[in-house]
This record gives C-alpha cells, structure tokens and sequence, in this order.
C-alpha cells in the first residue's frame, strides 16, 4: 500500500493499480507525497519507480461488493506522519529550530527549498503563527540584499562619476556612493524585505484567485512567498550570475509553492505568477518612466547655461 499526501493531509492509503487509475484520471500528481513501508521518508510520488514504469501484468483489482472503488482507506493511528501537518511530527527544520539550533534550522531549510521545493512545501504547516515564516523571510531577504550590495561596491567604477547624470544614474557610479548606498540598505532592508514579501504575497493571491487557485486563506500564500523569498535571495552570493539564478528560481518556487499548499493545478499557479511577474513589469516601466522624466527635468537648467 502507498500513503499518499497533499498540502499537509494524508489522502488516504491506496495500492499501486489504484495510484496508477488515480494518476492517469488526474485525481494524483506526481508532486504530491507518497510513502510506503521501508521508506524513511516521504517523497514525491515522480520518484516511484513502480509508478512511472510500465505496469507489471497483473490480475485486474475489484473493489469489495457495496464498497467505491478509489475510496482509499482512512489514515490509522500507525500510519506515519505527514511532513506539513503541524499537529504531526515533520515541518521545515526551521518550524524545530529551538531544538535544532537557530543557524542550522535556517541553513537546512534554505537548502530543502533550493534543492527540493516541491518536499518542502509539502512539509511547510499551512496553518499556526506567521512570526517564523516572516522572520525566515528577513533574515534570507536582508542576507541577499546586502551579497547584492556588496558585489555592487566591489564593481563600481573608480572614476569620479560624470555629474550630468541623474542621481539614480549615478548611484553606483563610484565605490563611495556604493557604500553609502549599502549601508542605507543594510539599516532599511528589514523593513523593505518584509513589505516586499507581504505586498508581492497579497498580489499574487489575488491572481490566484482569478485562475480559480485559491483553495486556502491568504495567509497560505504570504507563507509561501515568506520562505521562497527567504531562500532563494541566498542564491545572491554566488558571483556575476547569483541575481539571475536567485529571480529564476524565485519563479519556480511560488509556482511550486502555490500549487503544493493550496492543492491546485500546476497551471493555475502558473498563470497566477504569469499574471504577476506582468503586473511588476508594468510597474518597473511606469516607475522608470517617471524617474527618467524627473531627471530630464532636474538637468534642463544644465543645458540652457
């Protein structure tokens, strides 16, 4: 028999014929959390063998007389925790971190989320306090901000920065205003790493809901993009290519995440984060449009000197 779960539920218990019926009419996917005995933890049922091979030959399976077919049977009390589920034992290492030690909670699950997104949004709790999830979200987001700061220091130009150019053209333009620039960040990051995580979250929960996602309260999502944008801002470390690896993998994160804990299709929440990354694009071009007309503005008087 193979445990299956979902979103911090445990669906049922089924055979492999009843797995391979349900994956084939879509009442199964590949992303939710299988487990059976000999197994020490769950996994995405992608990685059973026995359910992406062909199937063996075997005698067709006929449901008890009176009893539906596919009913599966209820969780028993020896069934094994499903990771997710706060009242059972399992969640991110980050939900143990008293037990576990404050860095190594962050670090572990950091690492889960950039190596096994689809695991551990299925481990996240979908319900309890949003103090660890906003927390795991500053310390990642504020980490991040300041290896992208620091990179920005290291490249900037050592030449006096050309004083025609507006100030936001210029802000990188030299070490100096590149560190002064960092430390400002590193004063307001926490501030702005937590209203970016709760704005984007209120977005895109929105859009959600318009694909027809929405299975669960907001607070689901704002947990979702709490720890997405707590971990892959990490990626930011990693020289020349870390802000386009950390903005990639944001992207599959929320889509991942949005999918897992709100059990909806993948689709849905890919159109949702479609919808999303269109709506920031169009505010990144307002805001520059806005920014280079005030700047055309302010260097008039130069040229009329």
């Amino acid at each position: 028999m193979i445990h299956i779960g979902r979103a911090g539920s445990i669906l049922g218990s089924f055979s492999e014929a009843e797995v391979r019926r349900g994956l084939a009419s879509g009442r199964f996917s590949l992303t939710d959390l299988g487990w059976k005995e000999g197994m020490a933890n769950w996994a995405p049922l992608s990685s059973f063998a026995e359910l992406t091979e062909p199937p063996r030959p075997a005698p067709e399976e006929e449901a008890p007389a009176g009893e539906p077919a596919l009913t599966g049977d209820p969780a028993l009390p020896g069934d094994p925790a499903l990771p997710g589920d706060p009242a059972l034992p399992g969640g991110l290492p980050w939900d143990s971190r008293k037990e576990r030690g404050f860095i190594a909670a962050f670090f572990g699950t950091a690492q889960l989320l950039l190596t096994r997104p689809s695991e551990a949004f299925a481990r996240m709790p979908t319900v309890g306090g949003l103090s660890g999830p906003l927390l795991f979200n500053l310390i990642g987001g504020w980490l991040g901000l300041m290896a992208a700061g620091f990179y920005a220091v290291l490249t900037a130009r050592l030449e006096t920065p050309d004083t025609t150019v507006s100030q936001l053209q210029a802000l990188y333009e030299s070490p100096a205003m590149a560190l002064r620039a960092l430390k400002l960040f590193a004063i307001i990051g926490p501030v702005f790493v937590t209203m970016i995580a709760m704005v984007s979250s209120v977005i895109a929960h929105l859009f959600l809901m318009l694909a027809g996602g929405a299975n669960k309260p907001f607070h689901v999502t704002l947990r979702v993009f709490c720890y997405s944008y707590g971990a892959t801002p990490l990626l930011e470390l990693v020289p020349f290519c870390g802000g386009l690896m950390a903005m990639v993998w944001l992207m599959i994160c929320c889509v991942l995440g949005m999918a897992i804990a709100h059990g909806t299709t993948t689709g849905r929440s890919v159109a949702a984060m479609a919808l999303f990354v269109a709506a920031g694009f169009a505010c990144c071009v307002g805001v520059f449009l806005l920014a280079a007309a005030a700047s055309s503005q302010s260097l008039r008087p130069l040229f009329h000197q």
